[in-house]
């Protein structure tokens, strides 16, 4: 605001000694002042977000809190590249110029696959894959991992990420199967949120009744794949949330799925 404000007043006194009328410079001041909005990124010390990145099957979070920046998985595709395609060209778009954190929830190709194309193309300052990070605090940012389990499986180790922003609390759980929720709600009773990234897309390995009736959501967003080779979401799954009252939003539908909220 203060950058738009002064060059707004710098520009009007200059129109008034070339001799325009005071419509004519108000007018043309205001025009700047919304130029200057468009090219230099003064909203982001007043915005955070949160956008669920549509890459079809696959999961790429971006969390933002004013200046701070954490990506939660890339997505991946064997076809093209997506970091190049598809996640640069929507920071660019957000007015994103680096990357503070980058997460991998757990390393399935889905999920992280374009971490290495991202990392040479892009100003990312540092990448998290291991639950000794956590809590994890990037700037204004608290993530908590709730998944300290010992497993094997690749899925079964999925980090499971809450977080308090916008005035709500997120859940990101991965791949995370059923056993995994089980296991977080029960060492965690009181674990509660409004936004949940369904576990693994919508498949029936995540998502249990037992996990929803604890959780107790108001929205649960499904990213996944338009008409994948894999059914997500599970029928079953949605009929689940769907009993509970529960709004769904998924990016095979919607697209990129943005939270948005102006912070002064």
């Amino acid at each position: 605001w203060g950058v738009a404000i002064s060059l707004g007043i710098i520009f009007f006194f200059y129109l008034k000694e070339k001799g325009f009328s005071w419509h004519q410079k108000a007018l043309t001041a205001a025009f700047l002042v919304a130029y200057v909005f468009q090219i230099i990124p003064i909203s982001i010390p007043f915005t955070s977000q949160i956008s669920f990145i549509n890459v079809g099957q696959g999961d790429a979070i971006l969390i933002r809190d004013r200046a701070s920046t954490v990506l939660l998985d890339t997505g991946g595709n064997i076809r093209f590249d997506m970091a190049k395609e598809t996640l640069i060209p929507f920071f660019r778009k957000q007015k994103i110029h680096h990357i503070d954190c980058l997460i991998a929830s757990h390393h399935d190709y889905d999920h992280i696959g374009a971490k290495d194309s991202l990392m040479s193309s892009f100003p990312v300052k540092r990448f998290v894959d291991s639950i000794d990070s956590f809590p994890l605090k990037i700037g204004g940012l608290e993530l908590m991992n709730y998944n300290t389990f010992d497993a094997k499986e690749e899925n079964d180790k999925s980090l499971f990420i809450s977080l308090h922003l916008m005035g709500k609390d997120w859940l990101f759980t991965g791949d995370a199967p059923v056993w995994v929720e089980k296991a977080v709600i029960q060492h965690n009773p009181s674990l509660r949120c409004d936004v949940l990234k369904v576990g693994h897309h919508g498949s029936d390995t995540s998502t249990c009744n037992e996990f929803l009736d604890a959780v107790s959501p108001n929205v649960a967003i499904i990213s996944c794949g338009a008409k994948n080779s894999f059914g997500h979401p599970s029928p079953k799954v949605v009929e689940r949330l769907q009993k509970r009252g529960i709004k769904i939003r998924r990016t095979d539908k919607e697209g990129t799925i943005t939270y948005r909220a102006i912070r002064v």
